[in-house]
């Protein structure tokens, strides 16, 4: 048997109208995009351009998305930032785990991580590394930020100082310092390059620079 549909009263069709105007092409635009990449590119804009440099419309136009959408995807402008951040913060804590993960002596690990950042530092502009750069910007201003920023640095010097530990351990490098000292030492020698190189766009300066900072594993 089938049932007859009940008519819907005319202030009850001018509700289930809106709900399908407002609400049903809102929650189809939400699927059209693909948030890991949007947040890619705003991630790059953050990061060449900074914080307070980039206008929410920068980010709408450089994710390839609408104002509205941005919004309803990652928030407000404070909110995206935070997003980018942490998706930087989550690639670089990967790399840089992987290297140490995959090295068999820790010296010329240590050494071609350095190489590979100045070649990364010069091909890329004055951009320099995102994490320092919101540190510089932010730091000490923002408290989620600057929260952030410092369980990032604490689990890059952890997963050096465990390397740092193994090589101290199996005789590779000196014992003078301790591996936290030694990983906090290394870790901010390689943020500084990020900051030099925006100064001192230059290769054997940076160079020079690296091979004082990893002199401290012979002491």
């Amino acid at each position: 048997m089938h049932h007859r549909q009940k008519s819907l009263t005319p202030a009850q069709s001018i509700l289930y109208q809106s709900f399908q105007l407002c609400y049903t092409p809102h929650m189809a635009r939400i699927k059209t995009f693909d948030e890991t990449a949007a947040l890619d590119r705003v991630m790059t804009l953050f990061w060449e351009q900074g914080y307070e440099a980039t206008s929410v419309r920068d980010l709408a136009t450089s994710a390839g998305i609408g104002l509205s959408s941005l919004y309803n995807a990652f928030g407000d402008k404070r909110d995206v930032y935070g997003a980018a951040l942490d998706r930087y913060r989550a690639i670089e804590r990967e790399q840089f785990a992987a290297i140490l993960r995959e090295s068999a002596a820790v010296r010329p690990t240590l050494a071609a991580v350095f190489a590979d950042l100045i070649d990364m530092l010069l091909a890329g502009g004055n951009r320099g590394s995102f994490t320092l750069n919101a540190a510089i910007e932010l730091g000490g201003r923002d408290e989620a930020i600057t929260a952030g920023l410092r369980e990032h640095f604490d689990d890059i010097c952890d997963l050096l100082a465990d390397r740092l530990a193994e090589a101290q351990a199996g005789g590779e490098i000196s014992r003078t310092w301790s591996p936290d000292e030694l990983a906090r030492y290394l870790a901010f020698g390689l943020y500084s390059l990020a900051t030099m190189v925006k100064i001192y766009p230059d290769r054997d300066r940076l160079e020079a620079t690296a091979g004082m900072v990893l002199s401290v594993l012979d002491c």
